[in-house]
């Protein structure tokens, strides 16, 4: 009995099963594999980008702290480095200190006594300030004060426990610090007033010391962070990048400061930080194994000012393969088994078409066999064989020898010619798919530039169809957006070229390549074309962005310096003059305050829109910054040209402008310089243009100035001034001189005026109305104030501790002193320093400084009143306040301005003003006295007015206090006239 055989259909689908599971798991490992290395690497880069921005939040961090020493540094030096200039200082640096919410402390410590004031941010948010007495033996209680809405009040005051900031290792190491300051390793903080049982707190410090021209030590001043701050830090940090940091102090005994687990106490470094620390390499990227984990971990040092080092760590959990690569290899994966199932079912299809007509055919050969069975051999079945081709063979042997050879060959090449055709069909199909699934234009010509290949991108790039274009001549198809495509030139490109072709929508901008190939002995083109529009115009915009300001679109300060660098060059070979405008918006800053930062920046916008309307097309209007603009006129005949655009512009600014429904009222200073004649360069002539900008603003305001040399010269001779006033209190430069006040009805000196004199070493003797202006200006006005006014409170003391007549001392206020500072706490507080009764101090303001702000003038007055402290209104008649305003004003003297007193013997006009004022001033119950007295006949018509008090060269200039004191002595009696 012959033995039973395979199934051919049956063996067909097993192989065919076979393959595609082992194509299927080859495929899934070159995957897995390739997630792997991918995942890997991608880690590594993340993990280092994440460390490289917590370093530079870190850098930030402590740059922000140094600037907040810095600026501590500057408020002490003009309050004074003294124990009542402690408070003064910490109040101005507070600003600077709420700007860094990770800063714990911010400490100033006086050398002398060991005074010590801080800033301190507590846990619950709240800043206290802190004043430490020291050793000082005539102050022995510490105080604390809290900050509300109206500013630091008294929150606590205790016995002082002793505590000396100089024994500290802050200051110890502040002494010994470069000019620059450090940053010292952490230590355990000394916690004042706490209870007992509290847990220790760690932190660390950066100190600079403050010292004078000559490197006496004037204080040492601290920035602090305690640990629990610096972990909030990282957290946030941590948060934003998704991993987890720490830090690690590095020196002799290294401590782990920043990271999840570390509290108010550094912990010893982690075994699995151990190797990062010990290894000398200063960036460290890898794996670590972190417990039970591994995580993938970045390191680098970080050095602090000083020569203190961190060693700053991320790390993350790190996982085979990433999730986003683990879902698109689960995709891959499904992709893979529907295809194997495909396949499988189409070998099935196959097994089928193949075995049934083998059978069918073996059932005939079989019959027509068994007619002429004597002639039939006898074939015995090959072992292994399949059965349906043991029977063909069984039934093809009884067949003719020449027609089955025949046959057999003929269904052999048949076989082969089948398997051919669809293995090509199979790839043309795949190579099919590829061409139409990809997002890049792909088309492919012949010799003649005919298309042979069109796939879908290119359908939809150039919005025609692959059947309208199969066939046609390229040149038919594709152009340029001016015109036929040069196609010579195209296809000459060797590597990647950039062209632009005219497309379904529009002009667009192309990357090409060509890849050319030979197929049945004909060249073949496939060319590659990526629209590259978008990132052009990407390129554009930031191209734009680094020449024009973002809010109003205007050419910035670079473009216009280029512009007219080159205006310049393009002027000079022609011999055309040119014209630089400076404009800065008067009362911007009051629209703005009132209005907010947004209607401020839309007014920007509308002013700039306005300006571009007022120019020509081959001038530049551009924002130079904050409310200042420039723009530049190229191009011009004569110089009135300029000035009619100037006019023009300042005209225009007059004009109500209407933003956003809203009515304001504007107004412009412009500054003109010309080239050549103010300057051949554009750092020049904007010097030039600004210098005039200044002058108009000098000179009222809402006009235009042209620049002349005279302007530079009185520019450069301020700034030389205000270089010298830095130095004057610090040399003795500075002086005062006291002019008496007389009685009328008694004679008698009853007070004095301190007016201040600057002797200059090689000025001479500059005018206060030359130096008082750049003090204002420059910021010098306060620390300049503070030595006049107590060096006028000491000499009042030492005349009345000498038992001298009482004598009033009166001194001017600044303006910029009453608008920017507590002039009532700054005033008491050196009465209260030098020991001066404060009725024998008597403060003089202008009329016009009280217009500026009569809320807070009131408010300052109605202290300073309670207090004890006179106070009178300077140069009275000569400002714009309202005469409502005085019956407010708890003042107590109206002094009437010199021009009008001068001029009262020969202009009748003045003399009825200083009658009226008079009046006035004795209705309202206020004492009147008139300066600028310098005749007897002056004293007599004051004296029949019932003027209260006289002052001027009629009695007695300014004289030192040694010849004030001796008229005081003496008691003179000056020769006063009475009514």
């Amino acid at each position: 009995m012959a033995r039973q055989t395979r199934s051919f259909a049956r063996a067909l689908l097993l192989d065919i099963v076979g393959v595609v599971l082992a194509l299927g798991c080859a495929l899934f490992a070159i995957l897995v594999w390739q997630g792997a290395a991918s995942t890997e690497e991608s880690a590594q880069q993340k993990i280092d980008e994440s460390l490289d921005r917590a370093i530079e939040r870190l850098r930030i961090l402590a740059a922000a702290a140094e600037m907040t020493v810095d600026s501590a540094a500057r408020a002490l030096y003009m309050s004074g480095t003294t124990g009542a200039g402690l408070r003064p200082a910490l109040e101005s640096s507070l600003s600077a200190f709420e700007q860094r919410p990770e800063l714990s402390y911010l400490g100033i410590v006086l050398p002398a006594d060991g005074e010590y004031g801080t800033l301190e941010r507590t846990s619950t948010g709240e800043i206290l300030l802190w004043l430490f007495p020291g050793t000082r033996p005539d102050d022995r209680f510490t105080r604390n004060f809290m900050l509300t809405e109206n500013g630091f009040s008294l929150h606590e005051e205790r016995s002082s426990d002793g505590y000396d900031p100089r024994t500290r290792p802050f200051y110890r190491a502040g002494v010994t610090a470069p000019a620059e300051g450090r940053w010292i390793a952490s230590y355990r903080w000394i916690l004042h007033f706490e209870e007992a049982g509290t847990t220790p707190l760690w932190g660390f410090s950066y100190v600079k010391a403050l010292r004078d021209h000559d490197g006496r030590l004037l204080g040492v001043l601290d920035a602090d962070f305690d640990i629990p701050a610096l972990n909030r830090f990282l957290a946030g940090i941590a948060k934003d990048y998704d991993v987890r940091l720490q830090i690690v102090e590095l020196g002799d005994a290294p401590r782990l400061l920043g990271g999840p687990q570390v509290g108010r106490v550094p912990l010893p470094v982690p075994e699995e930080l151990a190797p990062l620390i010990a290894s000398a390499a200063h960036s460290f990227t890898g794996k670590i194994q972190s417990g039970e984990e591994r995580r993938w971990a970045a390191a680098r040092r970080f050095e602090l000012k000083g020569g203190s080092s961190w060693m700053v760590i991320a790390s993350r959990e790190a996982s085979l393969i990433e999730a986003p690569l683990r879902r698109q290899l689960y995709q891959v994966g499904g992709m893979g088994l529907a295809m194997g199932l495909g396949l499988v079912l189409i070998s099935v299809r196959l097994a089928r078409r193949f075995g049934q007509p083998l059978t069918a055919l073996e059932r005939s050969v079989a019959a027509i066999g068994r007619t002429d069975a004597e002639t039939v051999p006898i074939i015995t079945p090959a072992a292994g064989g399949f059965r349906e081709t043991q029977l063909l063979e069984e039934a093809l042997s009884r067949m003719a020898a020449a027609i089955r050879d025949r046959e057999g060959k003929l269904a052999a090449n048949t076989a082969k010619l089948l398997q051919a055709q669809e293995q090509q069909m199979a790839s043309l199909a795949l190579k099919g798919a590829i061409f139409d699934s990809t997002d890049t234009a792909i088309f492919s010509l012949d010799d003649s530039l005919t298309i042979i290949e069109w796939n879908a991108a290119a359908e939809t790039l150039f919005g025609a169809a692959r059947r309208q274009v199969l066939g046609r001549s390229i040149q038919e198809v594709v152009s340029f957006p001016g015109g036929p495509a040069d196609w010579a030139a195209i296809l000459a490109t060797t590597d990647t070229g950039m062209f632009r072709f005219l497309g379904a929508r529009g002009a667009f901008d192309a990357e090409l390549r060509i890849i050319a190939l030979h197929q049945d002995g004909q060249a073949i083109r496939t060319l590659i074309i990526n629209d590259i529009s978008a990132r052009k115009m990407a390129e554009q915009h930031l191209r734009h962005l680094a020449t024009h300001d973002e809010l109003t679109g205007l050419p910035n300060r670079n473009l216009l310096q280029e512009r007219l660098e080159q205006a310049i060059a393009h002027a000079g070979r022609t011999g055309r003059l040119l014209a630089l405008l400076f404009l800065d918006l008067d009362r911007f800053k009051v629209v703005n305050d009132a209005y907010g930062h947004p209607f401020g920046d839309a007014v920007l916008k509308a002013a700039g829109q306005q300006l571009v309307a007022l120019v020509r097309d081959g001038d530049t209007v551009a924002r130079h910054g904050g409310d200042e603009f420039l723009i530049l006129l190229t191009g011009l005949h004569t110089p009135a040209d300029a000035d009619a655009v100037a006019r023009a512009i300042t005209e225009t600014l007059r004009q109500p402008l209407v933003v956003q429904g809203r009515e304001i009222h504007l107004s412009g200073s412009v500054g003109m310089s010309m080239f050549p004649h103010d300057g051949t360069t554009a750092e020049a002539l904007i010097s030039s243009s600004d210098i005039a900008m200044y002058r108009a603003k000098s000179l009222g305001r809402n006009m235009y100035q042209e620049f002349t040399h005279e302007m530079k010269e009185e520019t450069q001779q301020r700034v030389k001034l205000e270089t010298c006033l830095h130095g004057a209190v610090a040399a003795g430069q500075l002086q005062l001189v006291y002019q008496p006040k007389v009685s009328l009805a008694s004679g008698t000196i009853i007070g004095c005026e301190a007016l201040l004199r600057w002797q200059h070493p090689e000025l001479g003797m500059v005018p206060p109305s030359r130096f008082i202006p750049v003090a204002e200006d420059s910021g010098l006005i306060m620390p300049i104030s503070d030595w006049v006014l107590r060096t006028a409170c000491l000499q009042a003391k030492a005349w009345s501790a000498a038992g001298l007549p009482a004598a009033t001392m009166a001194v001017n206020i600044s303006a910029r002193q009453i608008l920017r500072h507590d002039v009532a706490e700054w005033a008491l507080g050196i009465l209260d320093e030098t020991g001066l009764a404060p009725d024998l101090l008597e403060l003089e303001l202008t009329e016009s400084l009280i217009a500026q702000d009569v809320d807070k003038v009131t408010a300052t007055f109605g202290r300073l009143k309670n207090a004890g402290v006179k106070l009178s209104i300077d140069d009275f008649g000569t400002g714009y306040s309202s005469l409502s305003y005085l019956k407010h004003f708890p003042v107590d003297t109206l002094k009437i301005d010199q021009s009008f007193v001068r001029n009262m013997l020969t202009e009748p006009g003045d003399a009825a003003i200083v009658r009226a004022v008079i009046v006035l001033a004795h209705n309202l119950r206020f004492k009147v006295i008139a300066e600028g007295v310098e005749t007897a006949e002056h004293c007599r018509l004051l004296c029949e007015q019932r003027c209260d008090e006289i002052q001027g060269y009629y009695i007695s200039k300014p004289v030192p206090a040694g010849e004030f004191e001796t008229m005081l002595r003496n008691g003179v009696q000056l020769p006063v006239c009475r009514a």
